[in-house]
């Protein structure tokens, strides 16, 4: 074939190199043009026919707005010289796996993917958005299978081989069947049916979906399958399971559980419904089955409810079912499908012979006042070094400084010619940057408001800005994929680092200045020396964007905000993971440490801003009062102010209080949690009684006993508690034994009195 041509733009195209697939319907070619060709072995008029209806009729991209494609539609047929259909064009899905790469352990071992349990949750969840959105418009997938479905490292899938979809035409009701379906995947009332003439309904794309889920959830394994055959003869095929419904958790099923079987109960209760549902009720019942709107629901709640396991840093588990599986499932079968570094326990690394003290942190945020002056997003804020104004970036193309103390606008600085989407300040306070989606940097003078010059030279949005820290370098991340370096005085490009190999969101200068980190949507950071522009080193371990990268105030610690919902620090040297963070329940979008470093600040699409404890990675507390995605945060100086920016268009600053509490080890002072509040009269007789006592050493040294030796039979016992009333009674009977003593001493002198009163009467 020498010719074919478009039947859009009646183009010629040209087929590339080999065939990059085959089936039994055709070939998959690479195009001249960038699109990838179907080239059918024998194109019938029904085809042709169902192609021209998919072409008119496409469906809507949900997921347009994340830049990705989520099923490969045809484009335009392909003719050859004669003008007849030999096939057609559609979009190469770039840069993902199958999905069976995905969810198999060997497999993802073998291709070194980096996947976890929480990324497997929103790959299924994402699949059953983009069916649910198929299913509104009319479409019938019908044959769903894994090698139809691929998924990116976003945890993004793209359904493949769409031609095969069962189609109804809109102008006369006509269906084009779905011709073929894959064993193990069809539902029970089609098994054996002859595909190229039954008309399917999304019932059927149902079940299809919760193998495909279960699979993804559960290792691999299949819901009719994984388990042990206590039925007579040899266990039958995966088919004959499907039609008499014997899966692993059927009543009274012949196929049961094993030791290496994932039991149901790992994942969440909306989750188990949903199977239940599916593969017990539906099996007679089809329209019983969860709709893929219904999965999608299930899996979201599931999905913000796992939590990091405590021990090994890729290990995920639902809150619900209350410990880590994954690290139970590796100790009893040595096999860990999600392997990870292990956490060091601190009490096994630090040996002491005493018990040293615990130090809490306790911060407890208000909110002091809110900006509303800009009329568009607030993408970007900044304090000056003193702290006593702010900046803040807009997609209303405007730059504003406020004075953080009353709250009023001192100037808005104009010039940009579209979105100003970050902001920083020079360390010397006086001069301040802005980077814009006009692919524009500025350098303002702060205190004239006068504009002093505009750097040039990113082809697309300038997304980051940073000064380094002696304010004579400038950095910028860009929507182009580079990273730029820009003498502040000359306004010269320096260098450009080229790595990336998408969009950078973010970029930030050690506190040291020889460092250059950068984040981008390719799900990778990047260091970089800043002399000699060599690439360090690239961390890799997020599943979507990193949007916002941040240095603590030592330099030792980098932290990341990503898309796939967490927060994760690294150790700078090393390139290791230290901790992952995760409570928030979408993108992760901005970080901040306070200038002591204790504590983390992060603001997310879920409109809330979390505050962290750096150390023990404990969160501290949730502000909320957003009603749109926090884009950016800022501490003051201090750290005692947190202001944010958010797409409500309004900056709220939030006064953060700390409080420092030690508290001693448990034998010797008893927890105030455990202790029933005594009322005020006690209290009072208490003080009184330290007041008119002090125990002598042996006194103390018994209650001192006592309470370790109560503590010892209770924690026996699994019920931690202390008996304050008998250390109270301790009280008393010193209080007692003066009470006793001054009524003798009382007693005595009114005997003297009476005596000496009768002498003198007498």
């Amino acid at each position: 074939m020498t010719l074919l041509i478009c039947g859009n733009t009646s183009e010629s195209i040209t087929l590339l190199g080999e065939p990059i697939a085959k089936s039994g319907e055709g070939t998959i070619w690479r195009t001249n043009h960038g699109y990838l060709a179907k080239i059918y072995h024998s194109p019938t008029i029904e085809r042709v026919q169902k192609l021209a209806m998919m072409i008119a009729y496409p469906p809507t991209e949900p997921n347009s707005h994340l830049h990705h494609i989520s099923f490969a539609w045809p484009k335009s047929v392909l003719k050859n010289a004669q003008g007849d259909c030999v096939g057609f064009l559609m979009p190469e899905i770039k840069d993902a796996k199958e999905i069976l790469d995905i969810y198999n352990p060997q497999r993802r071992k073998k291709l070194k993917l980096q996947v976890d349990w929480r990324f497997l949750h929103i790959t299924a969840q994402n699949i059953a958005s983009i069916i649910t959105a198929l299913h509104t418009t009319g479409y019938v997938l019908g044959d769903i299978k894994p090698q139809n479905i691929l998924v990116n490292n976003r945890a993004l899938p793209s359904i493949i081989d769409t031609d095969s979809f069962q189609i109804r035409s809109p102008k006369n009701g006509k269906i084009y069947y779905c011709p073929v379906g894959s064993p193990d995947y069809t539902p029970p009332e089609l098994i054996g049916k002859d595909f190229s003439s039954i008309e399917q309904t999304e019932v059927h794309d149902r079940f299809r979906l919760a193998v495909i889920i279960y699979q993804l959830l559960f290792g691999g394994q299949s819901p009719f399958g994984g388990g042990k055959w206590i039925g007579a003869g040899e266990t039958p095929d995966m088919n004959e399971l499907i039609r008499r419904g014997l899966w692993l958790y059927a009543p009274n099923s012949l196929l049961q559980p094993v030791h290496r079987t994932i039991p149901l109960e790992i994942v969440h209760p909306e989750v188990q419904r949903c199977f239940l549902r599916c593969f017990n009720d539906g099996h007679l019942n089809p329209h019983l089955r969860p709709t893929a709107k219904e999965w999608f629901d299930a899996l979201k709640v599931a999905s913000n409810e796992l939590i990091l396991c405590g021990r090994i840093d890729s290990h995920y588990h639902s809150q619900t079912y209350g410990k880590c599986y994954w690290c139970d499932r590796s100790t009893q079968l040595r096999l860990d499908i999600f392997p990870g570094v292990v956490k060091p326990n601190s009490s096994v690394v630090v040996e002491s012979k005493t018990q040293p003290s615990i130090i809490n942190h306790h911060i407890i945020g208000n909110l002091l006042q809110t900006f509303t002056d800009h009329s568009d997003w607030v993408w970007s804020v900044a304090f000056n070094p003193d702290s006593q104004t702010l900046v803040s970036g807009s997609g209303d193309k405007t730059i504003k400084l406020w004075n953080v103390r009353r709250g009023k606008l001192l100037q808005t600085f104009t010039g940009h010619s579209n979105s100003v989407v970050s902001v920083a300040f020079n360390p010397d306070g006086q001069t301040l940057a802005s980077g814009s989606r006009d692919s524009t940097i500025k350098l303002w003078d702060v205190r004239r408001g006068k504009l002093l010059q505009t750097f040039t030279g990113h082809s697309n949005s300038v997304i980051s800005v940073a000064f380094s820290p002696d304010g004579q370098t400038l950095a910028s991340g860009s929507l182009d994929k580079t990273i730029k370096l820009w003498n502040v005085r000359s306004g010269n490009l320096l260098q450009s680092f080229i790595g990336h190999s998408d969009w950078v969101w973010s970029v930030a200068f050690s506190p040291d200045g020889q460092t250059l980190a950068s984040g981008s949507r390719d799900c990778t950071i990047k260091l970089w020396n800043v002399r000699s522009g060599k690439l360090l080193q690239t961390l890799t371990g997020h599943a979507s964007s990193i949007y916002s990268i941040v240095f603590s105030p030592d330099g030792q610690t980098l932290v990341s905000g990503s898309g796939d919902y967490t927060i994760k620090l690294w150790d700078v040297r090393s390139g290791k993971l230290l901790q992952a963070l995760s409570s928030h329940s979408s993108s992760a979008l901005s970080v901040a440490f306070s200038p002591d470093g204790q504590t983390l600040a992060s603001g997310s699409r879920d409109y809330t801003i979390k505050l962290w404890d750096v150390r023990r990675g404990k969160l501290l507390q949730t502000l909320t009062g957003h009603t749109g995605w926090v884009n950016s945060l800022a501490f003051s100086r201090n750290g005692q102010t947190l202001a944010s920016g958010s797409g409500d268009n309004t900056i709220k600053m939030w006064q953060l209080t700390l409080s420092t509490t030690t508290a001693t080890p448990s034998a010797v002072r008893p927890n105030r949690t455990q202790i029933a509040q005594p009322n005020q009269s006690s209290i009072a007789s208490s003080k009184s009684s330290q007041v008119a006592t002090t125990p002598n050493k042996n006194t103390q040294q018994s209650i001192v006993k006592s309470t370790v030796s109560q503590r010892n039979y209770s924690s026996v016992n699994s019920i931690p508690s202390t008996n304050h009333t008998s250390y109270t009674d301790g009280n008393n009977i010193h209080l007692a034994s003066l009470t006793i003593n001054i009524f003798k001493s009382c007693i005595r002198i009114i005997y003297w009195i009476i005596i000496s009163l009768g002498v003198l009467f007498f």
